[in-house]
């Protein structure tokens, strides 16, 4: 593929990760009006999130090891093609218990289509994949503000049900868009059970998804509940929810510059910029109010480095573009396992406190730096280039 159509599959890659990323986060306008559509409460709604997520965390291994079969792109637009229909039938569905069987599918499509996503750019970014991961990770950041932001309009006015039909047919676009202008990649006569044995149990990946799982885990938790802290300590409504919005749109600060880092020991800069998100977090039950932008800001920038980095350091351990998506969902689904736990843990501690967020807060920060305990070794030993 010319330069030229590598910069356009790239571009088709991002679009379709922006898309994935609104469909993953435009359900949270529309939470309420769908409890009133079915007479649930707020709490029984909440399960079309763990839902998603269910199904986004227990079938990214499976992906990997469908795409060492069929290959990348084939899983890829697989799992689009299925988020896109999934999501579109959201907006017919009769039931709350079709909408949540309909959710995990949305959840499975997106496992199919992450990592084989990382492996098509590692094809397409030759000697710049670092930066493209950043800007994957960036388009991730910039979906998710449009998912809440620009959706919340679209279900005042629209309806909740258009909120899931616009986006699931945006997702189509971009699935046709990638089938049409991104070539085959690898397609295998049969599986090599000896070569996907060795990837699962490959140390490396699961010393760097184990040790930064408190990372994953605070960035994951701090937006979903910094709205609510915020609130609690007397900042306004509005000012609340922007200050939980900015963690993912500062992230797109940090997926676009993260290719700047990559002539650093990614391992060693991990580590130092952990701790520095991890204190700040574990402290911010001290702050003022005026630090929680700050915090938002450093937590959504760093992390989304952090992101990116890690995603490169897999890309470079792994050599075979074969297994690339496998090594990649092994990763998230680590994390995404152990993470998934934290917020719950994090609500207890609140409940806990009579309603206070400094413990949880501590937990939080400091639960990012404890798991660093793995990385130390490898940060030591091991001499890793990124592309």
């Amino acid at each position: 593929m010319s330069s030229t159509g590598n910069r356009t599959g790239i571009g088709v890659i991002l679009t379709a990760r922006l898309f994935y990323s609104i469909n993953w986060y435009n359900v949270s306008p529309a939470l309420v009006p769908i409890g009133h559509a079915y007479g649930i409460s707020l709490a029984e709604t909440s399960l079309s999130l763990t839902l998603f997520l269910v199904g986004a965390g227990i079938f990214q291994v499976p992906a990997g090891i469908v795409a060492s079969r069929i290959g990348a792109r084939r899983t890829a637009l697989m799992g689009l093609y299925l988020m896109s229909a999934a999501a579109i039938l959201t907006s017919i569905s009769p039931s709350f218990d079709v909408l949540l069987a309909l959710r995990f599918a949305v959840g499975v499509g997106a496992a199919m289509f992450f990592s084989t996503a990382i492996a098509l750019l590692n094809d397409l970014a030759t000697g710049s994949l670092t930066s493209v991961i950043g800007y994957y990770n960036a388009s991730f950041n910039l979906g998710a503000g449009i998912g809440i932001i620009a959706f919340t309009p679209v279900v005042i006015l629209l309806g909740w049900r258009y909120d899931f039909l616009i986006s699931g047919s945006l997702e189509l676009a971009s699935a046709i868009l990638l089938n049409i202008l991104i070539r085959e990649t690898g397609v295998y006569p049969e599986f090599d059970f000896s070569g996907l044995r060795k990837r699962l149990m490959n140390r490396q990946i699961w010393i760097i998804g184990v040790g930064l799982v408190g990372l994953w885990s605070l960035n994951y938790t701090l937006p979903e509940y910094f709205k609510a802290f915020a609130s609690s300590v007397g900042v306004g409504s509005f000012a609340a929810g922007a200050m939980g919005g900015l963690v993912p749109m500062a992230g797109v600060v940090g997926g676009t510059v993260a290719g700047m880092f990559r002539r650093y020991n990614p391992i060693k800069l991990s580590i130092l910029l952990v701790i520095a998100v991890g204190i700040s977090v574990a402290l911010m039950g001290t702050a003022s109010h005026a630090e929680y932008w700050g915090i938002a800001v450093e937590v959504g920038i760093i992390a989304t480095v952090i992101i990116s980095l890690e995603y490169a350091i897999v890309a470079s351990i792994e050599k075979s573009s074969r297994y690339m998506s496998l090594n990649i969902g092994l990763i998230n689904s680590i994390q995404i396992g152990i993470g998934s736990v934290i917020p719950l843990i994090f609500g207890i501690i609140v409940q806990g406190s009579a309603g206070s967020y400094t413990y949880a807060w501590l937990f939080l920060g400091l639960f990012s730096i404890s798991t660093l305990v793995f990385l130390v070794g490898l940060g030591r030993n091991t001499r890793i280039a990124l592309a």
